[in-house]
């Protein structure tokens, strides 16, 4: 007897066991009857009966008033089997009685039900030309579970083994047109490949065989289950297996089988700024700490979990997303259920997090769930924009917000491969208005007097630095002229758009589009709710410094370089034409658009 604390939020306890047997039945009719007190007792119950427990469910000698909650009760299991089970046969049942003070009639009555399968085989040799003679059980549950969680998949957790060898040919009426009833019992399991395996041993047309049954049948408590041999042609069996009522007693089968189906309901979110819609909770604009909570129900007391990915972002620290998941409750009406709660503390930064409600008796059932903050990049009103499963910054370095003028504003500055140094488009305009002969070693070029010129090279020397390298922008450089979390693009990040652009072309509905109007690249988001634009900014050319191809072309660097000819950077390029990824000569300058590091 276990009190129903659900109303306080608690867990149902082990109130008090009471053991009924011999003498202590009384004959009325068709029905036994017994007597248990409950002198004392107020409120909801929950009563857990169990025939035959004694020698069949050794599991439950050992629980504790007060102390043992009914989920523990709930996966207790019974002996491990180590014959073939034979009757008295373990049976169970579950009532709930809402008032213990004030019982009505029908709340006496207690049907129980078996834990265990039965199986008839039926076999008729004149008609198959197969005579049985043994039967083989094989990979079986050695155990199951006293009460619900017995039905339906159990634990992979459950011992199996093989069971002796039924010699069914000394059965009265094998191999007749005669069923053999109740021939094994065994517990809940399913058939299938690495899993339970009947198979039958005997001859056909004189010759030694073995046809086993590997069905996809779930083999579930209180059912009998019939297997056939129907026939046997040209050495293929036509075995079949199905279940029936038991049938022994005249009654109905009332096992209700339990699913490991997982149900997700409603997720709700508490917290100031922070905005759940749909399967995404926007935490861009949060002033608090919010919480997430996401209520699930299962079939199944093995319950559901949640599994956290940062997919941008580690996690770690004050920032960090926190996860409280409940022991699943046994509720009367709604089986198993957990409150999973995600605590979302307000971010200082970018944070993409995956959140997935695992089924943990079908891993492979799930449903996911997203936590986004994404503040407006440095210096700007603008979001970045998720493509190529990347956070691209919204405008290229040096703007502050998106347009479609060639200010700097609008466009940025050019830069040449390697160098932090940003320049304008036209030479004689902002505050650099000088360009100075090249190459140059790297410390005139970056902090001594040429830290603020365009560095021309010659016309056979491509790289405006001496002594070549390939690491400027990446390993512990690759942040480069991007702000702080922020680094250069890499190669395969830049080739994703041409990817896009491959596949699909432009288009005005599509995925990736040219605005002639505006002279801009516009790529819609993976979710397809932001554009990320990319103005033809032109470049400067690497011999003179001279400006070029403004309005016509646009190129972007990559953080990776060709050492072998001179320092040549990878750069996509665009226009109304083509989206492609080139090499082209460090001293060139294009415009850098950063990704989140």
């Amino acid at each position: 007897m276990f009190k129903d604390n659900s109303a306080e939020s608690k867990p149902s306890l082990l109130q008090k066991v009471f053991r009924v047997g011999g003498s202590d039945f009384k004959q009325q009719g068709t029905d036994l009857t017994a007597t248990i007190d409950v002198t004392g007792r107020t409120g909801k119950h929950i009563f857990y009966f169990v025939a035959n427990g004694e020698g069949n469910a050794s599991s439950l000698a050992n629980i504790n008033a007060g102390a043992t909650t009914e989920a523990d009760f709930l996966e207790r299991l019974s002996d491990v089997q180590s014959g073939l089970l034979k009757t008295p046969l373990l049976m169970t049942a579950r009532k709930e009685i809402n008032d213990v003070e004030n019982v009505q009639a029908g709340d006496l009555q207690v049907k129980l039900t078996r834990r265990v399968a039965r199986f008839d085989i039926i076999n008729d040799a004149t008609q198959t030309n197969f005579t049985v003679e043994k039967i083989i059980i094989e990979n079986v549950n050695l155990q199951g579970y006293v009460f619900g969680g017995a039905t339906g998949s159990p634990k992979p957790t459950l011992a199996t083994g093989t069971l002796p060898l039924i010699d069914y040919a000394a059965e009265a009426n094998a191999n007749t047109a005669t069923p053999i009833e109740s021939l094994f019992y065994i517990y809940p399991t399913e058939m299938g490949a690495d899993k339970l395996v009947i198979s039958f041993e005997g001859t056909f047309m004189g010759e030694g065989r073995i046809y086993s049954l590997k069905s996809e049948q779930t083999i579930e408590a209180n059912k009998r289950y019939v297997l056939s041999v129907k026939t046997i042609e040209a050495n293929k069996p036509n075995l079949e297996i199905s279940a029936v009522d038991w049938a022994d007693d005249g009654g109905e089968h009332t096992a209700v089988p339990e699913t490991d189906k997982m149900i997700v309901g409603t997720a709700t979110v508490i917290g100031a700024g922070t905005i759940l819609s749909g399967n995404i909770c926007d935490a861009t604009n949060a002033t608090a700490t919010a919480t997430l909570k996401i209520p699930v129900k299962t079939y199944n007391f093995s319950g559901t979990r949640v599994d956290v990915t940062y997919l941008y972002g580690t996690g770690d620290g004050t920032e960090k997303v926190t996860v409280t998941s409940p022991e699943p409750i046994l509720t009367y009406a709604a089986g198993y259920l957990q409150e999973h709660q995600i605590s979302i503390p307000v971010q200082k930064t970018l944070l993409h997090t995956r959140i997935e409600i695992v089924n943990n008796a079908q891993p492979e059932e799930r449903d996911t769930f997203y936590i986004k903050s994404i503040p407006a990049y440095v210096s700007t009103k603008e979001k970045p924009v998720l493509v190529g499963g990347v956070y691209w910054a919204p405008v290229n370095v040096g703007a502050s917000e998106v347009g479609i003028t060639t200010d700097v504003k609008h466009h940025g500055l050019l830069y040449q491969w390697g160098r932090n140094i940003g320049f304008t488009y036209a030479a004689g305009t902002g505050t650099i208005t000088d360009t100075i002969q090249g190459p140059l070693d790297l410390v005139t070029a970056t902090t001594g007097t040429a830290k603020d010129k365009f560095i021309n090279g010659s016309k056979t020397t491509y790289s405006w630095l001496t002594d070549l390298r390939d690491d400027l922008w990446s390993g512990d450089n690759r942040q480069g002229p991007c702000p702080d979390g922020w680094r250069v693009p890499t190669l395969d990040e830049l080739t994703a758009i041409t990817t896009i652009y491959k596949n699909e072309g432009y288009s005005e509905t599509g995925r990736i589009k040219w605005d002639i109007n505006n002279k801009r690249l516009e790529i819609k988001s993976d979710d397809g709710k932001d554009i990320l634009y990319l103005p033809v900014t032109g470049n400067r050319n690497r011999v003179n410094g001279v400006a070029n191809n403004q309005g016509l072309e646009g190129n972007l660097w990559a953080a990776s370089s060709v050492l072998s000819l001179n320092m040549f950077g990878y750069n996509l390029s665009f226009s109304s034409a083509k989206v492609t990824t080139n090499i082209t000569p460090s001293a060139f300058a294009f415009s850098v658009r950063c990704v989140l590091d």
